[in-house]
């Protein structure tokens, strides 16, 4: 029996919650993961999972066996990267979720100089604003935005966002330009919300930190989204000043209330926090940290 392959079946299978959501993970028929189960069950001379019809459990010896395997395949893989890693280039595939609209504006426009760099690499660029387990979801680099809250994460700061009051001239034309936070009380905004973030933005102006919690008559989760519903004229909102760059300089947008200067919000790269980091891990964070000049330093995250 190959005890390795075994312990990943028995740690995907424990992961997905079912032979067939496993098999399509590990690449390999639904039959073949069920035989390799039972074989190591024989192996072992003890059941380490409960069938039922409509789900699987792990029984107390499947649970130790995968809480210890899945160290012993930790360092197992991350051997075989240092080994590898002495004499290759970065190669193989990089996982990356990022926050979509850092992503869209920022992230996606500079991947093709990476992989120009390193060719043998092959990125797979998740866009999605929820919160990732990078070793259960097989994610090796996360790009967040905020605070982080406390976790054994390594974080690298990379860039920094601030969010602007905007509309377009059609906008202020219709309903006079805004000088203060009370002249945008009742007209139309559009405001990207997504899980707890957006709902409360932070300015300062003079000595004075104040906090403004958006309207809610229009909401949406993706940047892009909400910046096409500002650019119809509906309304006005609050955005990151990288994503829309471009329609400040050419005058599509104008930024609200400039006395108002927003708290700015770091951006972190995030990665799990191992004796060995894999060469294609620290090629993409170092390629962050010079793409985006942020002065170089890790430390342990604050998520």
């Amino acid at each position: 029996m190959d005890m390795i392959t075994a312990m990943q079946v028995l740690n995907e299978v424990a992961r997905s919650g079912s032979f067939v959501a496993a098999s399509r993970k590990l690449s390999m028929s639904a039959a073949s993961v069920s035989r390799i189960v039972a074989d190591l069950e024989a192996d072992l001379s003890v059941r380490l999972i409960n069938r039922t019809t409509r789900q699987l459990n792990l029984t107390d010896a499947g649970e130790e066996f995968v809480l210890r395997s899945s160290s012993l395949l930790e360092e197992v893989e991350e051997l075989r990267d240092a080994i590898k890693d002495r004499h290759d280039t970065p190669h193989g595939r990089l996982r990356i979720s990022c926050v979509t609209g850092f992503g869209n504006d920022c992230l996606s426009p500079v991947l093709p100089v990476f992989l120009e760099r390193f060719p043998d690499l092959q990125v797979e660029l998740e866009l999605e604003n929820r919160k990732v387990d990078l070793l259960e979801d097989h994610v090796d680099v996360a790009i967040r935005v905020g605070p982080l809250p406390s976790s054994s994460l390594i974080s690298v700061h990379i860039a920094t966002q601030k969010i602007l009051f905007v509309a377009t001239p059609a906008f202020c034309q219709r309903y006079g330009t805004p000088k203060t936070l009370e002249d945008l009380e009742g007209l139309p905004s559009a405001m990207q919300v997504s899980g707890e973030w957006g709902k409360t933005h932070h300015f300062r102006l003079g000595e004075d930190r104040i906090s403004f919690d958006v309207p809610r008559n229009v909401t949406m989760s993706s940047t892009v989204a909400t910046k096409n519903a500002v650019m119809s004229d509906y309304g006005y909102s609050l955005l990151s000043d990288f994503s829309v760059a471009r329609e400040l300089e050419d005058g599509r947008l104008i930024r609200l209330l400039p006395d108002y200067e927003p708290v700015e919000q770091p951006v972190y790269a995030l990665f799990a926090h191992r004796r060995y980091v894999p060469r294609k891990v620290r090629a993409f964070i170092d390629f962050l940290k010079a793409e985006f000049r942020q002065p170089q330093g890790r430390g342990k995250s604050p998520r």
